[in-house]
């Protein structure tokens, strides 16, 4: 029986070179805003195995031809026992081409040599989120930016102008990845670097909410198992302090709560000695500064759920990574969030799919899944208290 999932193998310069037609198993993991992840197992005797080493690369596409997730083989394991027949096994390893911005850092002067690298951040002031996201991406590692540091295959689609309009500065040489994550997630919007053509295309996009239609529960039939867990926060009150060298020392404290634990006091502090605090816009990079913070130090909670995909509702047609779904889980009641990441498995014809929702968000709160699972832990609580009276 046909595998239901495509593998391809490409070359350095992104050329086809043949398809992997024998794999024994495949994993593909897209990841919203991260970098995805493919792990293949196969003959050592296949007549792919050549063709599968570093420097190389998988491209793996729907019966279709709809490509899920394209990127680089980073290892090549080979292993034996006296039970295998044949030349044994290797399991092949690549990471999406994300990863491509993750090799790149935010410079304050793009286009300037690095010994003019005078500024301590980087100013964006765009007419779109994404027009600025694209910027950072253009000038540091894409076609705008120094011979030296552009990267030879990199393209960027056309512009959708999502978002509203960017003002923000970036640090000076912070990672390109960490950040586009944080822009993108602050506004509720998508990226992705995936093969097309001959090019590797970086993409912005506006994900759907299908949590009206890509519905999930046991009582529907379309979901085998759940799960979900909690990270306790570790900031909840920012210290965010500006200036003191050159200008007057301000500081100002950020609470938040924490639903689990709202007595817990967690103090972090948060340098913003490099502001000028005679700066017009000193109060708006504080508050940035602290709730940047707060978010990144707060609660976390995942929810893993294991969808059956029907003919009324599939992975890839009616929600993606990005997409927003709902799910049934304790106590009956409903939860909405964002697919945060897919495992894809594939072998011997069979296929399943398991979705990891909610988990980290980035729209400056704490995550809906972990105030979600503290309610769910409170009704229980009280439910309990009840019938102990």
């Amino acid at each position: 029986m046909a595998n239901a999932l495509k593998v391809y193998i490409r070359n350095s310069t992104l050329q086809r070179l043949g398809q992997v037609s024998d794999y024994t198993s495949l994993t593909v993991v897209p990841r919203y805003n991260a970098i995805g992840a493919i792990s293949l197992d196969l003959p050592a005797d296949s007549p792919s195995a050549p063709l599968l080493a570093e420097g190389n690369g998988l491209i793996v596409k729907t019966a279709a031809g709809d490509t899920i997730l394209s990127g680089p083989i980073r290892t090549v394991d080979w292993s034996r026992s006296e039970s295998d027949a044949g030349g044994g096994q290797l399991k092949v390893g690549a990471v999406s081409d994300d990863e491509l911005l993750a090799r790149y850092t935010c410079w304050p002067a793009p286009t300037a040599a690095i010994g003019s690298q005078t500024a301590p951040v980087y100013k964006i002031n765009a007419a779109s989120v994404e027009t600025g996201m694209r910027d950072l991406v253009n000038l540091n590692a894409g076609p705008g930016g120094q011979a030296s540091r552009r990267h030879a295959l990199l393209t960027l689609a056309s512009n959708g102008l999502h978002g509203p309009a960017l003002v923000r500065e970036v640090n000076q040489f912070d990672n390109l990845l960490t950040v586009l994550q944080d822009i993108a997630g602050a506004a509720g919007l998508g990226f992705r670097v995936i093969q097309v053509g001959s090019a590797l295309e970086f993409q912005v996009y506006a994900p759907t909410n299908r949590a009206g239609t890509a519905r999930f529960s046991f009582g529907l039939g379309n979901l085998t198992d759940a799960s979900y867990s909690t990270t306790p926060p570790t900031c909840t009150r920012a210290i965010v302090v500006a200036g003191g060298g050159s200008s007057p020392r301000v500081c100002k404290v950020y609470d938040r709560a924490d639903p689990l634990f709202p007595g817990l006091v967690l103090e972090q502090f948060v340098d913003q000695t490099s502001v000028d605090t005679a700066s017009v816009d000193l109060a708006a990079q504080m508050d940035q500064a602290g709730t940047e913070a707060l978010a990144n130090g707060a609660g976390q909670g995942s929810l893993s759920i294991s969808p059956i995909d029907l003919p009324q509702l599939r992975y890839g047609r009616d929600y993606n990574v990005g997409d927003t779904v709902s799910a049934q889980l304790r106590g009956g009641t409903w939860y909405t969030d964002v697919v945060r990441e897919v495992t894809l498995t594939s072998s011997a014809g069979e296929s399943s799919v398991k979705a990891t929702v909610g988990g980290d968000t980035g729209d400056g709160t704490v995550a809906r899944i972990y105030q979600y699972i503290a309610q769910v832990k409170k009704d229980i609580g009280r439910l309990k208290t009840r019938k102990a009276a």
